[in-house]
């Protein structure tokens, strides 16, 4: 819809930094589409910035590349850890609330902000457990952050709602001791009371307490963007639209609303300056629709300006939040994994002190909401993935599998797309392969796809380029085959078994007793699967190994019984499908007579 009308009254958009850094394919594509169009605000999900571990280069350089590529006005994630020592919980973990935890953000956010060379903004987080030795509120623990840092936030007020219920503080007071200059954006979203607690699961409408409590940030800090999150059973644009309606009357009463004096710590008051921080100048409305698929967020509103400066490290003399010889940082995160991941193997007894009691239950078993959240995750993911394995086994088996995988295979990927790549050697163990012997070829398949999907291609090798190679170096060319370029062979017909992934499950129509060769491949975004048969499929294999085109023809000139192949159509074919990225020949060796 957003592609085909480029509506008018959208003004910007936002999109899932994760679900664009790891991708050179359709959602890249589309992403950079959109951003003809409008401005971009890139928001993050797995940075990870409170964990002990150290910094991921390998993520910072990705997501500098995707700012590079897409000039977004705003670069936000989440104030928060999502794994531990080297292992990836996929969730957004909590932080005490303690001068080590600041000082330990502070040093990373500077970093971040150095290395992006911008400045950088950070959410608060819905939470389901506190800790005994937290030294003061989130409020003041979120001030701090982004004082000492230079940094921006971004307030989900949902967020500060669902935690002041489930942990009892007043959230009109934590709006309040938050400095109008520090807010960069704002985000309203919908949850789900579980019973004993609220959940943030941005699957519903924002409910009126929340927007009464916007109304109360907007009459503190004045017009401030806006965004209303909806994650999961995203329903038609237009109740989108309503939704971004309510927030605009809301926010248009407070047009020229002048930010009211922040409360310090120190019980004075002082008036905010606001030239410190441009973006926390008054901004409009957006509205978020973003799908794990990648699909570009949804957004109306308006523009913020930029700020690229970077805050100082200022020491704090309140004793309040001087070091405690509670657990460490590390210690209480090794604590939270053991819980947390499924492993059974990993389980741990969690020191009684750590955790506040929740809601009138013991904080460890609190802990369950996060445990039971990480093999659903685990399960979403590998169901985008493996659709035609979860079609052969049926709903509860594949939900069987996904848990037995994410016992067995700790994740260490920060980006939960890629959890699923051990599938197809896990499943050679699995009980499911005497009755389904072919599970691990159709998961190769299906990953084969998925990589495809998202490679990183190249311009591709064109016929011209062909013609100017000199006849006497094809024998000695290389030729280097694009990323998305994949093959297998299976003694099964996988490739008609995934074919059938979204019909209805009636068994497997298909004879089980033919073997097929299969190029995957990726042309105008979109992945081609091929039959070839095996003296294609040989010369490729060949090929990508790096082996010389005459080296691969003399070896299947020695295994095959033809007498001639289409050794030049096949490579016809290659080339107008894109397959081929580059040739490379080898300089001849010159003989030099002594």
């Amino acid at each position: 819809m957003i592609t085909e009308t480029w509506p008018k009254d959208v003004d910007w958009f936002e999109a899932v930094s994760e679900n664009y850094m790891d991708t050179g394919g359709r959602p890249l594509h589309i992403l950079e589409e959109v951003r003809r169009h409008y401005p971009i605000a890139l928001h993050g999900t797995a940075l990870s910035i409170g964990s002990s571990d150290p910094l991921n280069p390998a993520y910072l350089e990705r997501l500098k590349k995707l700012i590079e590529r897409i000039d977004p006005f705003l670069v936000s994630d989440h104030l928060c850890w999502s794994g531990v020592e080297g292992e990836q919980l996929h969730d957004l973990l909590p932080l005490p609330f303690t001068e080590e935890s600041i000082q330990h953000v502070v040093r990373r956010v500077q970093h971040i902000q150095e290395f992006l060379g911008r400045r950088f903004v950070l959410e608060n987080v819905s939470t389901y457990v506190t800790y005994q030795h937290s030294a003061m509120p989130e409020w003041e623990f979120l001030t701090e952050v982004a004082k000492r840092s230079g940094c921006g936030l971004l307030l989900d007020i949902n967020n500060v709602y669902v935690n002041a219920t489930n942990h009892r503080f007043d959230p009109y007071e934590y709006l309040r001791h938050i400095p109008h200059d520090l807010i960069a954006q704002i985000h309203l979203a919908g949850h789900t009371d579980m019973g004993d607690f609220l959940f943030d699961t941005h699957n519903k409408p924002v409910i009126d307490s929340v927007w009464d409590l916007y109304r109360e940030a907007l009459k503190h800090w004045g017009q401030v963007s806006t965004l209303i999150e909806w994650d999961e059973n995203i329903p038609p644009f237009e109740q989108l639209l309503e939704e971004v309606r309510k927030a605009k009357v809301i926010y248009k009463k407070f047009e020229g609303q002048k930010p009211v004096i922040a409360r310090s710590f120190n019980g004075t008051t002082k008036q905010s300056d606001t030239t410190c921080h441009p973006e926390a100048k008054p901004k409009d409305l957006k509205i978020l629709s973003a799908t794990q698929t990648g699909e570009p967020a949804v957004l109306l509103g308006g523009r913020s300006a930029q700020n690229d400066s970077i805050g100082l490290l200022r020491p704090h003399s309140d004793s309040r939040l001087a070091m405690t010889n509670a657990a460490s940082l590390l210690e209480i995160q090794h604590w939270l994994k053991l819980q947390i991941h499924p492993d059974v193997t990993y389980r741990g007894t969690l020191p009684e002190n750590l955790l506040n009691s929740q809601g009138g239950l013991p904080g460890a078993e609190r802990v369950q909401v996060y445990a039971n959240g990480y093999p659903s995750r685990i399960r979403e993911s590998l169901n985008e993935v493996y659709e035609a394995v979860h079609y052969v086994l049926g709903d509860e088996h594949f939900s069987d599998l996904c848990h037995a995988y994410a016992e067995h295979y700790h994740s260490r990927d920060y980006n939960l797309n890629f959890v699923g790549r051990h599938m197809a050697e896990f499943l050679k163990a699995s009980p499911w392969i005497k009755e389904f012997p072919f599970l691990p070829d159709l998961a190769k398949l299906e990953w084969l796809i998925w990589e495809a999907f998202h490679a990183f291609d190249g311009e591709p090798f064109t016929p011209l380029q062909a013609s100017k190679i000199p006849m006497e170096d094809w024998e000695r060319a290389q030729f280097i085959f694009q990323p998305s370029a994949g093959l297998i062979a299976s003694p099964w017909p996988i490739l008609d078994i995934w074919r059938l992934r979204r019909e209805a499950r009636q068994g497997l129509r298909v004879d089980i007793k033919r073997s097929q060769q299969i190029l995957v491949g990726r042309k105008n975004d979109q992945v081609r699967c091929e039959l070839i048969d095996k003296n294609q499929y040989r010369l490729i294999e060949g090929l990508l190994q790096k082996q010389t085109l005459g080296a691969v023809c003399e070896a299947l000139a020695e295994e095959t019984e033809e007498e001639a192949l289409p050794i030049a159509a096949w490579f016809s074919n290659w080339i107008q499908e894109g397959l081929i990225l580059r040739c490379e020949v080898p300089k001849k060796a010159v003989l030099v007579a002594k």
